[in-house]
């Protein structure tokens, strides 16, 4: 499968969409110089008070540099100084997925009626991020909105990670990202995100395979669906294997078949099943 190179996915999904976002960028009020200076005192005394916390960066979203961190030297061996020396030590695998989900749940966050209040948004993510020894481990990524400007733009994001366990070639789950937000039930949320990814779904997949989701999430047998498509067995095999390459990319997780993949899609709320008749 042809994997766009790194740099290009990083202007193409992170540089280019923000750059007059960025360029608007304001001074930070909320929190404040001092109630900032304040969060990265006690996030510098992470060892006791996180203990479960292996690193942390806070990233400034005009200049997307890092501005401060701590732990980073202690896995990766090295200083990281940018957002793009951060995304580059995930999976390549996982590069194009992981900003994907990203991108959903900022914009699920901006399209919610109460006010963004810094600290109280959180969103969670595992990712297999790269170590000195050439090894992948997978971190629970907890980034949080950490200060705003007087229009309510994101002036530097606090992300976390926590160790969880080594990463192998064999997936466990499909890759999958949460949002939490103080006073929103995560089950409402869950939703909201999902809804917002379905718009990747129906971008990345053309109609007639969306159509033969809908099909396989609604219990429809082959033969009802060669029936009602008037294809060949060839034809359909040629989109089984087409639906799971596209789940491949958007998920990196090896589904059984293009009908486990349908069914895993109903289940999450990506598709709708047709009715029988």
């Amino acid at each position: 499968m042809y994997k766009q190179p790194f740099d290009e996915l990083y202007q193409s999904l992170v540089v280019q969409p923000s750059v007059a976002y960025r360029a608007a960028i304001g001074a930070p009020v909320n929190l404040d110089p001092a109630a900032f200076s304040s969060l990265l005192n006690r996030l510098r005394d992470y060892h006791h008070l996180y203990p479960g916390m292996t690193f942390w960066l806070i990233v400034e979203y005009k200049t997307l540099a890092i501005s401060a961190s701590d732990g980073d030297m202690a896995f990766f061996g090295r200083k990281l100084n940018t957002l793009k020396d951060m995304l580059r030590m995930i999976h390549p695998d996982y590069v194009l997925p992981y900003l994907r989900w990203r991108a959903a749940a900022y914009e699920l966050v901006f399209k919610q009626s109460t006010k963004i209040v810094p600290l109280e948004m959180g969103y969670r993510q595992s990712v297999p991020l790269l170590g000195k020894d050439g090894q992948y481990f997978w971190f629970a990524m907890y980034s949080t909105i950490a200060q705003l400007d007087a229009n309510e733009r994101i002036v530097t994001n606090l992300q976390t990670f926590h160790l969880e366990g080594k990463w192998t070639e064999h997936n466990q789950r499909p890759f999958e990202a949460s949002v939490q937000i103080r006073n929103f039930s995560e089950t409402e949320l869950d939703r909201d995100l999902i809804s917002q990814m379905s718009l990747s779904l129906i971008d990345e997949f053309t109609n007639a395979e969306l159509d033969l989701l809908s099909l396989y999430g609604s219990g429809k047998s082959v033969e009802e669906i060669l029936q009602i498509k008037s294809w060949s067995r060839h034809t359909l095999h040629e989109y089984n294997a087409n639906l799971l390459k596209k789940a491949k990319n958007l998920f990196v997780f090896d589904f059984r078949n293009a009908r486990d993949f349908a069914e895993y899609c109903l289940k999450k709320g990506f598709i709708r099943g047709r009715d029988r008749h």
